[in-house]
């Protein structure tokens, strides 16, 4: 029985391993142009983000008082224009990009200032274009500068700046052991994702050609004509589904680690990566081993299923597209989501794999929960395996008329 289930095994991993256009799809296209577009990525949004920083905003002012004329002046990121200007110019200059913010003062806005009285606030007006990325971020910048005025003439009112002050407040970080520091919190999140995306994309493909393909092509009819039983027929092709889109997620995941110097930026929550933090105990790589085989195991027999269902190629990716997506919805809610989780969750099947993996690789991992969505992996698993085989042995499901 168990070599029947490894001819099987061997006969669909030889028919992946010697078509060069196979692997070359499968497993090294994935690999480079996910390095590449990561990379790309982290590239552009970074001289992007630079750019922005580094832009000397292009300011225009009415009636802008001295005091705060000094104050835009000493910071050398802003360029002041003093020009009065109707409404229309304005909006059309800052539409075309040829100023990024204009800024209105009262007339006597240093009088009404000096010689306060309740109720007699200046008004200062500002116009930004949200179309332009240099226009708002001259927003922020402008709206920071007049809170810091806004402190100095508070203090001088008051004779003593420690009147607004209040109170004085330190936030500092406990020191963390170094066994439970875990990697960056961005790649933390990212990681669990990105593994559960690359393990179905990388079977779905495979799978739906292996068994909806041969059903279409009519290959199929030829194993079932052998003396093997048909549940070996189909647990072979899902043992050797298994190693293809682990071979195949380990392809991908090899090309996000080398986009990591390009796309930490992205990714990382400080904005950088160290290799060295990928370093994990032995338990915690035990731990995240068996919640990554509990994915595998999950959506390759969900893969095998619906692509037992279907007549043709065409309808399998029809009905393993909503699949694909309540795996990215899992994924996405587990990235976003909160670090501290309903214990409910920890018994959602794929939901609780992903949260085991991001916990682990936080430094949080817990042999409780590895066990849990190893039990909840093999039910879903078995389930799917004896749906599997029920549907081999309709004779209308595997000879689609």
């Amino acid at each position: 029985m168990f070599r029947s289930l490894l001819l099987i095994a061997k006969k669909e991993l030889r028919r992946v391993f010697t078509d060069r256009r196979l692997i070359i799809t499968s497993f090294i296209l994935p690999m480079v142009s996910i390095a590449i577009i990561y990379s790309l990525m982290g590239i552009m949004i970074g001289r992007a983000e630079d750019d922005i920083m580094t832009h000397v905003t292009r300011l225009n002012g009415e009636n802008v008082p001295a005091s705060i004329q000094e104050m835009i002046k000493s910071d050398p990121t802003i360029d002041l224009s003093i020009e009065s200007l109707s409404k229309n110019d304005v909006e059309k200059l800052l539409l075309n990009g040829d100023i990024d913010y204009h800024i209105i003062f009262d007339a006597d806005f240093d009088n009404k200032i000096l010689n306060f009285q309740s109720g007699e606030v200046p008004l200062v007006t500002g116009l930004y274009s949200p179309k332009h990325d240099y226009s708002m971020q001259a927003n922020y910048k402008v709206s920071s500068l007049l809170e810091n005025y806004r402190h100095i003439t508070l203090a001088n009112r008051l004779g003593d700046e420690s009147y607004i002050q209040v109170y004085n407040m330190e936030s500092n970080e406990i020191e963390i052991p170094d066994e439970d520091k875990g990697i960056d919190r961005g790649f933390a999140s990212m990681i669990p994702l990105l593994v559960s995306i690359f393990i179905f994309a990388g079977a779905m493909g495979i799978g739906i050609d292996s068994i909806a393909g041969e059903k279409e092509r009519g290959t199929m009819a030829s194993m079932l004509i052998t003396p093997i039983d048909r549940s070996l027929i189909i647990g072979g092709k899902i043992l050797s589904l298994s190693v293809v889109a682990l071979i195949s997620m380990s392809s991908s995941f090899m090309g996000v680690l080398i986009s990591i110097p390009f796309s930490a930026r992205i990714f990382s929550s400080t904005g950088s990566f160290e290799f060295s933090q990928l370093a994990m105990s032995s338990l915690d790589l035990g731990l995240f081993f068996i919640s990554m085989i509990g994915l595998v195991g999950m959506y390759v027999t969900m893969i095998a299923v619906l692509s037992m269902i279907a007549n043709s190629v065409k309808e399998a990716g029809a009905y393993i597209t909503p699949a694909y997506m309540l795996v990215m919805i899992s994924g996405f809610m587990n990235m976003f989501g909160s670090s501290d989780v309903s214990k409910i969750f920890e018994f959602i099947p794929i939901y609780n794999n992903l949260i085991s993996m991001n916990k682990i690789l936080s430094g949080d991992g817990s042999v409780t929960l590895a066990l849990i969505t190893l039990l909840t992996s093999v039910a879903v698993t078995l389930i799917m395996l004896l749906i599997a085989r029920g549907l081999m042995e309709k004779e209308k499901v595997v000879f689609p008329s």
